[in-house]
């Protein structure tokens, strides 16, 4: 694939028509570079925009792009390029950003990078997370971040996903990456579980207090059989409560009738007592009393103390004779009392014995219910048991696979290292144009570690971490990735003016030497936006004919601040996009 040119509906677009092999630079100029005029910049006639357009046309996320619609309603951007010897034409609109004509085919945005996919790379089958956006952002940075790490020019979901697009790019055996990230997600999808079963309420006293599962399991069993047996032998009394009720009527007036019981027991009691006091008032012993104090009875006296002892005799026989009657109409009703407490004791001991050979539905149902929530737990135990032993036996198998996968990977790595080696030196003499002292390389090892990663991947130039070192990696690593790498078609490297930040003006200079070597000499673009103070920087080190042959002769589009006219757009407009 390489850019042929960049165009808009609208008459004010600067067209960028690039050139087809070799350099072409995109130059921001200050008209008056000596002016102070505010707003009369490098920043904003349009470089990163155009990166931004580019990446537009070629299927990035419409939401990244909402001020396009808003800012330039009607705005048609068409990239024409060339993959092989066809030509193909994207346009796209801003006010319908969900479709893109591919050659006058309307696509919508999945099938369009589908489509561009299948032109630009050679993705194996099944392999997860290979796609057109994700790989393209190696040969085009689209933003500021991009240009902060050599292996991350665009936003991933994680460390994997990174792993794997630059992975595939530099030839490595991507399956084996993809099988160790499988594994691995399985590993900690079995851990997870794990994790969950921990948090159950059930067992989680199994974790807190230390305790066997089979030995639980076994006294649940023995209480479970029990209760089993229990509720074999179980009859259900449908009047158990009102039955219980009766002998509770009859528990509470067999209590009355003792308590009468024992009050007519003491009434007679106290009869007997009664009827045994008889006071003694008989003619002889008063007469005895007087004579003691010498008091002379008359014969007056003597006739009344005779009608006295009479009437006290028949007194106490009548006491005697009423005492005697109440006392025999007491022992009839203690008899009967007693008659009554012996029916209601046998009435009470009928009822009793049902009570005790029954029991209540809901003590019944009570039963079950414990039955059933010992059952539950068994259950819930033997399920427990059971994960263990399958996570145990899932773990040693994945431990298992990982140990394979670990060494195939080793042989792997030792097959391919010619391969490894010519990329190390491909880079690393790159890299040595730049810094002749400082180590530098490409590393690539297997990460054996409890991860997700297959491969541990790393661009190094040992010297300090400067932006400008960072830099010349990530100039290096794209050059790389696009001569040495495999999978792709891509023929065009594009690079925004942040890859000069922090590089002095004799790498400048040198990085320009370079990509004018490479790309001279092949097939390929190298697209650079760059700034005037830049190339005023590297004129010094250059002969004039070799400034012009590299820099001059290769400028396809200068933009400058002199007027909006002269921007990339042609007009003053306030864009932001992501």
């Amino acid at each position: 694939m390489r850019l042929i040119s960049l165009k808009a509906n609208e008459s004010t677009f600067r067209t960028v028509n690039f050139n087809e092999y070799g350099l072409s630079l995109i130059v921001a100029q200050q008209k008056n570079p000596g002016e102070s005029e505010r707003g009369k910049t490098y920043n904003g006639v349009g470089k990163s925009l155009l990166v931004a357009i580019i990446h537009f046309c070629l299927g990035s996320d419409g939401r990244h792009y909402r001020s396009f619609s808003e800012k330039l309603p009607g705005w048609i951007f068409t990239l024409n390029f060339q993959i092989g010897e066809d030509k193909y034409s994207a346009s796209r609109a801003t006010n319908s950003m969900d479709k893109i004509l591919l050659n006058d085919e309307a696509l919508s945005i999945a099938k369009f990078n589908d489509r561009l996919k299948s032109f630009c790379f050679s993705i194996p089958s099944e392999i997860n997370f290979l796609t057109f956006r994700a790989l393209l952002p190696f040969f085009i940075r689209p933003k500021k971040e991009s240009y902060v790490s050599f292996d991350c020019p665009s936003k991933t979901g994680s460390d994997y996903q990174k792993q794997i697009y630059n992975a595939f790019l530099l030839g490595l055996d991507v399956q084996l990456a993809q099988e160790k990230y499988k594994i691995r997600k399985e590993q900690e999808r079995i851990k997870k579980l794990t994790d969950n079963i921990k948090k159950d309420n059930l067992l989680k006293e199994f974790f807190s207090g230390g305790k066997d599962v089979t030995l639980s399991l076994y006294e649940l069993n023995d209480k479970i059989t029990r209760l089993e047996n229990d509720l074999i032998k179980f009859e259900v009394a449908e009047d158990y409560y009102e039955t219980k009720s009766k002998a509770d009527d009859i528990e509470r007036i067999l209590a009355e009738t003792q308590n009468k019981i024992t009050l007519i027991e003491n009434q007679i009691r106290n009869i007997d007592e009664s009827l045994k006091i008889s006071p003694d008032l008989s003619k002889k012993n008063i007469e005895k009393a007087y004579n003691e104090v010498q008091i002379v009875f008359s014969d007056k006296l003597s006739k009344t103390i005779d009608q006295l002892e009479l009437f006290y005799k028949q007194l106490t026989e009548n006491r005697i004779r009423k005492l005697t009657k109440y006392k025999q109409d007491l022992t009839r009703e203690l008899e009967s009392k007693k008659r009554d407490a012996n029916k209601l004791k046998s009435g009470l001991d009928i009822q009793m014995q049902y009570l005790g050979a029954h029991q209540a539905l809901d003590i019944f149902v009570k039963v079950n219910s414990q039955l059933s929530s010992l059952r539950n737990e068994r259950d819930g135990l033997q399920k427990y048991k059971q994960l263990l032993d399958e996570y145990h036996k899932k773990n040693i198998g994945i431990q298992e696979s990982l140990l394979k996968l670990t060494k195939k990977t080793n042989d792997y790595l030792k097959d391919v290292e010619d391969i490894i080696d010519s990329m190390r030196d491909y880079f690393r003499n790159l890299a040595k144009r730049f810094y002749p002292d400082a180590a530098s390389g490409i590393t690539i090892y297997n990460n054996e570690g409890d991860n997700q990663l297959r491969y541990d991947i790393e661009a190094k130039i040992e010297a300090d971490s400067s932006d400008g070192i960072n830099n010349v990696k990530i100039f290096c690593y794209d050059i790389t990735l696009l001569f040495k790498g495999y999978g792709h078609s891509i023929h065009f490297l594009f690079h925004d003016s942040r890859i000069f930040h922090g590089i002095d003006e004799r790498q400048e200079t040198e990085l320009f030497r370079i990509a004018n070597e490479l790309f001279g000499n092949s097939n390929c673009q190298y697209i650079v936006t760059v700034n005037q103070n830049q190339l005023k920087d590297i004129q010094q080190y250059m002969k004039e004919d070799e400034f012009n042959e590299i820099i001059k002769k290769n400028t396809v589009l200068t933009l400058t601040d002199d007027s909006h006219a002269e921007k990339l757009l042609g007009i003053k407009v306030d864009l932001k996009y992501e």
